[in-house]
């Protein structure tokens, strides 16, 4: 069954988010195991690594999902930046399987003074050196992005491509953000559309690449190429584009909306779910 979560801090320790994420309803949820903006994380002790899940048990949370830093770029010219984004995400997931996490997932980065075909090749060159000899249990995503600027992987095709010139097909997945797809074009408002969409993303990552979704509303327009989360049923996509994702997907839901409202939007989607 689908379960469904929102995005958590982890003020005071890692293991205060599985509380966190309870409080707010959540039976998943996803956390920055770092500082999304830089600096150094935070040791993860086989102390703390087994004080979280303990908490992870004590307030019924199936799975904990990373997102990577913001400041991650695979598709940069300069060689420092690329390299140490691929050290930092391949300590996303050596930390992340100190403590059981499912996944991790990255934005891949945007591009400057280079083509397109460039970019693919140096991120997917960034993606194959994240995975180079790593033996741990949490798996890659790759999260589609809205198309703001020069930003790589805004489509499936871009997604598909990096993949494959990694050589990581079957190793590496898909985080599917609602936001982020409806910005960059895919529309999923209603069942046609929805099965429009679905045929695209079919001859490029398909279907089974798709671990996890990103349940945002847009305020942007479809096409709009801006990420402008809106809580659920109040965007551009409105309530019946999440139906139509959880009849296709049997992926986890997270959350990425403001806390204002975030309780509402886990009720909402679980409705939502349950009506199904």
């Amino acid at each position: 069954m689908i379960k469904i979560g929102c995005h958590v801090s982890i003020a005071g320790g890692i293991f205060n988010a599985p509380k966190r994420a309870a409080d707010l309803g959540c039976e998943v949820f996803q956390i920055f195991s770092r500082s999304p903006q830089g600096g150094p994380a935070a040791e993860i002790t086989l102390s703390i690594a087994e004080q979280f899940k303990a908490a992870m048990k004590e307030h019924g949370q199936a799975e904990c999902y990373i997102h990577a830093p913001y400041y991650v770029n695979f598709a940069s010219s300069d060689n420092k930046i690329r390299h140490g984004s691929a050290k930092i995400v391949r300590e996303e997931l050596e930390r992340g399987s100190l403590i059981g996490v499912k996944y991790v997932m990255m934005h891949i980065g945007s591009a400057k003074g280079m083509t397109q075909e460039e970019a693919i090749e140096r991120s997917a060159k960034g993606v194959a050196r994240v995975l180079d000899g790593y033996k741990g249990a949490t798996e890659l995503l790759l999260e589609i992005s809205a198309g703001t600027g020069q930003i790589i992987g805004d489509t499936f095709e871009e997604l598909a491509e990096i993949i494959d010139k990694s050589g990581t097909k079957g190793k590496v997945g898909v985080c599917l953000d609602s936001c982020h797809m409806f910005a960059s074009g895919y529309d999923i408002r209603t069942k046609e559309a929805m099965t429009d969409t679905m045929k695209k993303i079919e001859k490029t990552v398909g279907k089974s690449a798709i671990k996890l979704i990103h349940a945002n509303d847009s305020k942007i327009e479809l096409g709009g190429h801006r990420d402008r989360h809106a809580h659920i049923g109040e965007g551009e996509i409105g309530k019946e584009g999440f139906k139509q994702l959880m009849a296709v997907f049997n992926s986890d839901f997270i959350l990425e909306t403001e806390h204002d409202k975030v309780k509402s939007d886990i009720k909402l989607l679980k409705q939502i779910r349950d009506d199904e």
